[in-house]
């Protein structure tokens, strides 16, 4: 799509204005839905029984006034989800969570107390995302949502209602070509408006233009077979996708609200049954008139074919191949799932379909329970298995967002299963998951709920890197003696014979709780075995990521022995073959620069973060290494040479690396940064650059405050790495003898 400027500036002005946050007043008469139909009494409903209640609302669609106070208070916590993670900088997991909130809502179900203020807020966001990137229909709609929650007469309500009104007359303005380019434009718009518009007039107006966009396509195909003069590429385009996608598109509008019947009638009243695919068609009849499950799951598995796999954070969608484009296919999947799922609950088929539309849509919370009544008491293996799999998939998804709440909540709400696993002999797929939630703990700072989880994943499942992690965790709780006990655990798992990498860092491991507790005999064996390792696994890697990372642990085995030289030329190495492999450019960039940090090697510094700039490294990465080139900057009272300005540059406003890089120009103070901070990592890193700013202007005690940040509990934090080094106390090792170093 297109972007709009007018969108973007109609998206800004609900951002800045303060009576489209709820203010009252006086307003014209409105054309926006009126939700609000009898009384219903909002339940409230708290972070830790959203599961169970999200889950008590996908097994019974029947409308009640108490299903109704159950909704309201589910769309309001789901919407505070959403505004949490628009305020945690992942627009995209936000913007899922909004639509998942808005597909909850089916035709006549939505109400104005569903809006709150927190909800108004996500909303808000949500419709600045989907004005930047053009979708006029689905902003027209989430406008009149926002409208809908407010007073009558207000001027937020006024205020709003001029925005949809500037919207519709841009939509009208701007339809240009011919006349089905018109109708093809006028579709796209009222479809993406029906998705979150739950006014039954609203799914006809779109299902009304779809058919006349399709009508018009097969008048297109006669008169051109009739007169056999070329068309216009667009408009030949445009009539192609109407004829192989058009029947399709009209299944699916109403497959989003789980109404086959609505989508026969209209079919077989329009164009479009001569255009649906004939397989796609028998099923909507038969789950229009049957009350089986199996007509809901082939629909749903036909189109969940195409969904699997999307790209959240924006790339290409395998929805673009089914030609429905993602957000109808993502609704009419959502629709099929659930109504599957609503008639037959005890099949896991149907529960598995449901699971993944949930994680899709940021509800991953159901996932567990979804799934448990599906398995029954004595699952077999392979059923539990793939819903351990399925588990990890949702607790995955909101881990990448940052959502530590979501995983625990998803992670408490699995309990039963957890059980039934263990019962079972567990298997690698429980490890992972509690491996996974330890993990997250940990980015938590939450080192009392990690370490058990840690011990009972690796004692099921002992692997090198598993069994390392937990030592670092002990070490961290302030157990050196345990931690070195755990490493030796590490080296002698199962996959160490394999897993070179790891073992070679477990090595190091042990080097640092050595170094740390004076005992240089026993760590200078420690680096030499790091060597060995390292020197081996650099012998066998295959494939740039593989050989990038060997080169890495080189440079901080390298460092050990103070070999500086040798050091930067491994992270140089490193860092080219980084720029084969997407996915790990951006750690290796900052691994790059923060080993040069440490060494006081400004030239290698820049370099690295240099590269980054120009292999498009992630914004927030460069942000990070932009940080570190400005200290080093400051520390060696070097003039900047505008390397480490472009990396800050990039940072998104209003984000915690936006304040980052405030806070490098000098337009936040440390006591700024810290009151700013908001997650247990955000407040570690707040402290880590406070003290680094005491070092680089020569303050003694900047010393105490790194060593405060090095026993922070946060151990995945590169900072707390940083600081550890820092701290450490100096020891000199020399290179073992005839060992030829690449």
């Amino acid at each position: 799509m297109h972007r709009s400027p007018l969108l973007r500036c109609i998206a800004l002005a609900l951002a800045f204005s303060a009576t489209a946050c709820g203010a009252s007043g006086g307003t014209p008469e409105s054309r926006t839905p009126n939700l609000v139909e009898g009384r219903v009494v909002p339940v409230e409903v708290r972070d830790e029984d959203f599961s169970a209640t999200l889950f008590s609302l996908l097994r019974n669609g029947e409308a009640n006034a108490q299903r109704s106070g159950l909704l309201v208070g589910t769309v309001r916590r789901q919407l505070a989800h959403a505004a949490a993670r628009f305020d945690s900088g992942h627009p995209e997991r936000a913007l899922r969570s909004v639509l998942g909130a808005m597909y909850l809502i089916r035709s006549g179900e939505g109400r104005a107390e569903m809006i709150d203020a927190t909800g108004a807020r996500a909303l808000a966001d949500a419709i600045t995302q989907v004005s930047q990137r053009g979708d006029e229909g689905r902003a027209a709609a989430l406008l009149e949502m926002r409208a809908a929650a407010l007073p009558p007469g207000s001027p937020a309500r006024a205020e709003v209602e001029q925005n949809i009104a500037v919207i519709d007359r841009w939509m009208k303005e701007t339809r240009t070509g011919s006349n089905l380019a018109k109708l093809g434009g006028e579709q796209r718009a009222l479809v993406s408006r029906a998705l979150v518009d739950t006014r039954p007039e609203s799914v006809n107006s779109a299902a009304a233009a779809l058919a006349a966009w399709i009508d018009a396509a097969i008048q297109f195909n006669i008169d051109f077979r009739q007169s056999g003069e070329r068309p216009e590429r667009d408009e030949a385009m445009e009539a192609e996708q109407a004829l192989e996608s058009g029947g399709a598109m009209l299944a699916a509008l109403y497959l989003r609200h789980g109404d086959a019947r609505g989508a026969i009638d209209r079919i077989d009243r329009s164009g479009a049954r001569r255009v649906i695919p004939p397989g796609l068609y028998e099923r909507l009849k038969a789950a229009a008139t049957t009350k089986d499950a199996e007509p809901w799951q082939s629909i749903a598995g036909a189109f969940g074919r195409y969904a699997d796999g999307d790209d959240e954070e924006g790339g290409p969608s395998r929805g673009d191949e089914s030609g429905l484009g993602r957000d109808l296919l993502e609704g009419a999947l959502w629709g099929a799932s659930l109504e599957a799922y609503r008639r037959d609950p005890q099949s896991l088929q149907s529960a598995a379909l449901l699971a993944r539309s949930l994680v899709r849509l940021g509800m991953s919370e159901a996932v567990p329970l979804v799934l448990g009544q599906a398995l029954g008491k004595e699952p077999p293996l392979q059923a539990l298995g793939g819903t351990m799999g399925l588990i990890l998939h949702a607790m995955s998804a909101d881990a990448e967002a940052d959502d530590i709440a979501a995983v625990r909540r998803t992670y408490t709400a699995a309990a039963p299963i957890f059980a039934l696993a263990d019962k079972a002999g567990r298997g690698p797929l429980v490890s992972r998951t509690r491996f996974l939630m330890a993990s997250v703990e940990l980015r938590a700072g939450n080192l009392n709920a990690a370490l058990p989880l840690l011990r009972i994943a690796t004692e099921a499942e002992p692997t090198v890197n598993g069994l390392s992690l937990a030592a670092l965790a002990e070490r961290q709780a302030g157990d050196s003696t345990r931690a070195l006990a755990t490493v030796r655990r590490a080296l002698a798992a199962p996959d160490a014979r394999e897993a070179l990498d790891d073992v070679a860092e477990a090595h190091l491991l042990a080097f640092d709780l050595q170094r740390e507790t004076n005992d240089p005999a026993a760590a200078k064996t420690s680096l030499d075995a790091a060597l060995d390792a390292v020197l081996a696994a650099r012998q066998s890697a295959r494939g740039a990521g593989m050989m990038s990372r060997a080169e890495r642990v080189l440079a901080r085995v390298l460092d050990g022995y103070g070999d500086t030289r040798g050091a930067a030329r491994a992270n140089e190495r490193a860092l080219a073959l980084a720029a084969q492999e997407r996915p790990i450019l951006g750690a290796t960039m900052l691994d790059a620069v923060g080993r040069a940090l440490l060494r006081g090697d400004l030239g290698s510094a820049r370099a690295a973060l240099r590269q980054g700039i120009e292999e498009n490294a992630g914004g927030d990465d460069l942000v990070y290494g932009g940080l570190w080139v400005t200290l080093l900057e400051r520390q060696q009272r070097a003039p900047t040479d505008g390397t480490a300005e472009r990396a800050l540059s990039g940072a998104r406003s209003g984000s915690w690396t936006g304040r980052l890089a405030a806070w490098a120009a000098g337009k936040l103070s440390d006591a700024d940064l810290g009151t700013a901070a908001q997650s247990a990592a955000q407040r570690v890193e707040a402290q880590f650059y406070a003290a680094m700013a005491k070092r680089v202007a020569g303050d003694p005690s900047a010393a105490e405050g790194l060593r405060a940040v090095s026993r922070s509990p946060v151990i995945d934090l590169l900072e707390v790495h940083l600081a550890r080094e820092l701290v450490a106390p100096p020891m000199k090792a020399e290179l073992p003898r005839n060992v030829k170093l690449p």
